[in-house]
């Protein structure tokens, strides 16, 4: 499943001030669940395959050894319901999500684990974790440029979507 198409995406009041605030105010609370996620995917993920070693070395991750994947039959979002629904309108709907990474922490729907293109998007964004030096810099970057331009339209996730597919 790809996610809808938001290409068109206005983020309207979030133009000015707004958005950095609520992206300042929300790190704290999000950097602790991806924490936390990250901790149980290393814990209970397995590591790389070869053939997964060596696309992640391809997309620029520096220390695949790092690196578990979760298959899961849902993939995990922070928050509340409403918060879900709310995210779902900005391009986070967890049923058109099939991956999740968190810095060395990949998670993956189930049904969709085996498919190369997915492990090498998420694998892309272990790189850009790790250019970015953490989990919450990378996080905060994220969450702005999908929240001011939309999650197709955002510098890391087509970062992610060419690597990919190249």
């Amino acid at each position: 499943m790809t996610p809808p198409d938001l290409s068109s995406w206005n983020p309207g009041p979030w133009r000015g001030w707004l958005l950095p605030a609520a992206v300042y105010l929300a790190m704290p609370w999000v950097g602790w669940w991806a924490w936390r996620v990250e901790r149980r995917t290393l814990r209970e993920g397995r590591p790389l395959f070869t053939s997964e070693w060596a696309a992640a070395v391809r997309v620029g991750v520096r220390h695949p050894e790092k690196v578990r994947i979760l298959a899961v039959e849902e993939i995990p979002m922070p928050g509340l319901g409403w918060m879900h629904l709310i995210a779902a309108r900005w391009g986070f709907d967890r049923r058109h999500i099939g991956g999740l990474c968190l810095r060395y922490g990949i998670i993956l729907r189930r049904d969709l684990a085996a498919q190369p293109v997915i492990m090498a998007h998420e694998l892309v964004h272990t790189a850009q974790y790790e250019r970015h030096g953490s989990l919450t810099g990378f996080l905060r970057a994220y969450l702005f440029q999908c929240l001011r331009h939309g999650y197709c339209n955002a510098a890391l996730e087509r970062e992610a979507v060419a690597k990919s597919t190249a």
